[in-house]
């Protein structure tokens, strides 16, 4: 997930919190070993692995991500798809500038992508790939880099909220995108750059859920829009609040390739808020806030 995981814990037992931590690390470990791209032993190696007619047999971790990753995928009308590996394997290879890649190898990187050529059997784990979209039995290369820093979250706050251990107020970060809380309130802020041109609320008081943002300051134009077939930029940034930090973590990658009629269904599918950042001149923010919450059900205010 090549990202950096801390948790915070409030107890009265430092010894037990310290025990806590390290169970959580572990679970995130064992999550790696599952999801990572770069693991020849992964579950994601695996299925990219099989041709049509062929079936394997993947961890519960693997499965509850992609039971995950298609419900996202369905609420925000295949904005988030997870299937776009061979779209970014080439943009890397070209320092994720889209200007650089090819447009012939470009249409040959979509045509191998799409959530449709996934057959899920989910109560035997099983996995199954049907041919890409021009015919062609090509490897389903699964890139879960907008979904596994919050389903490792999620997991988490099972471990040390457990039976084992019962802690009730904590606060778990993956990368400062994805925040995950129980008890608190814990306070997160959301706005980036934006926090002093804004009327809009930007810090949020967070006791049971998550908050996930993406952008691209860190890692450029790094998202592929799939439906349109290139990079999924309609927002400057995103933030998205709801109780799944997995969910949470979709939702704000998928939202930077939709409008906001598209947004609003998906909030409303997954119980969700979302915050959207204008790219605008500073001298707009008189006309319009370059922030804008759309409120699901979150009980989020909207901005202007």
């Amino acid at each position: 997930m090549d990202t950096v995981f801390t948790v915070t814990i409030v107890s009265g037992d430092a010894a037990l919190a310290d025990s806590a931590a390290e169970a959580a690390f572990a679970r995130i470990d064992a999550i790696e070993g599952c999801l990572s791209r770069f693991n020849d032993t992964s579950d994601v190696a695996l299925i990219g692995a099989l041709k049509p007619g062929e079936i394997g047999v993947v961890a519960p971790e693997t499965m509850d991500v992609l039971v995950a990753s298609v419900r996202v995928c369905a609420a925000t009308g295949g904005a988030f798809d997870p299937t776009v590996g061979p779209v970014m394997r080439r943009l890397k290879d070209c320092g994720m500038a889209w200007d650089k890649l090819e447009s012939e190898k470009l249409e040959d990187a979509f045509a191998r992508c799409g959530m449709q050529r996934l057959v899920l059997d989910v109560e035997n784990r099983r996995v199954s790939v049907k041919l890409d979209r021009l015919g062609r039995a090509t490897p389903l290369e699964l890139d879960f880099g907008g979904i596994g820093k919050g389903y490792a979250l999620d997991e988490c706050a099972k471990t040390i909220a457990g039976e084992q251990y019962e802690m009730t107020d904590f606060l778990f970060d993956a990368g400062t995108s994805t925040q995950l809380a129980r008890g608190g309130p814990w306070k997160v802020g959301v706005g980036g750059v934006w926090k002093g041109r804004t009327r809009a609320g930007t810090v949020l008081e967070v006791s049971d859920g998550a908050v996930s943002g993406s952008g691209f300051e860190l890692q450029g134009a790094h998202v592929a829009d799939a439906r349109r077939r290139c990079a999924a930029c309609r927002w400057a940034q995103t933030w998205s609040r709801t109780k799944s930090a997995a969910v949470a973590d979709a939702l704000s990658t998928a939202v930077l390739a939709m409008d906001a009629a598209e947004i609003e269904r998906a909030c409303r599918e997954l119980d969700a808020d979302v915050l959207v950042a204008r790219d605008q001149a500073k001298a707009m923010d008189l006309v319009r806030d370059p922030l804008k919450w759309i409120a699901g059900s979150m009980g989020i205010e909207k901005g202007a």
